[in-house]
């Protein structure tokens, strides 16, 4: 079976072309990073008045710097990360291939009216799946991050206010 983690950021401010989190494979990590899911969350509580953004999820070519996040093990027993294996939030990134484009609402999620609006039902963890291949279906491949290669969540609209938490489930195998 495969050594499994989840990468987890939460509380992440938007700014324009902001990597929210990304996972990028460096020279001589000897390691091939799979990426099976990503979830963005709408959890901000504070009053923000948002607008409408971009978010891209995008093969990078290169990718370093940032806040580091620490890969969560499924197993306890599994190998941490190697170094070369860059894991971090505000990510300098170079952008490559386009896998997932979707619109989101940058309000706070808990209204103060009872009409229910796009940002409330940014908490809904399955509505919220941002990329999903699945593990039983042998034929759909996960976004293979080899060396030189990885994956970003890219906030590409002009927006500074609010948060999003973004988890990414990957795995993490020889080859």
């Amino acid at each position: 079976m495969a050594q499994t983690y989840t990468l987890t950021a939460t509380e992440v401010a938007f700014a324009l072309n902001k990597c929210l989190l990304g996972v990028f494979n460096g020279s001589g990590s000897g390691r091939v990073v799979r990426v099976y899911r990503i979830w963005t969350l709408n959890n901000g509580i504070a009053l923000v008045t948002g607008v409408l953004t971009n978010l891209e999820l995008r093969r990078i070519t290169a990718g370093s710097g940032g806040t580091t996040v620490t890969p969560a093990k499924h197993d306890t027993g599994s190998e941490a990360f190697p170094g070369q294996i860059v894991v971090s939030t505000n990510m300098i990134y170079t952008a490559s291939d386009l896998f997932r484009r979707a619109i989101w609402s940058n309000d706070e999620a808990i209204g103060t009216t009872t009409v229910v609006s796009i940002d409330e039902m940014e908490v809904f963890v399955p509505l919220n799946l941002m990329w999903d291949v699945g593990y039983a279906d042998a034929t759909v491949e996960p976004i293979v991050c080899r060396e030189g290669y990885g994956a970003a969540l890219i906030n590409t609209g002009n927006t500074a206010v609010g948060v999003v938490d973004v988890f990414m489930e990957v795995t993490l195998a020889n080859s």
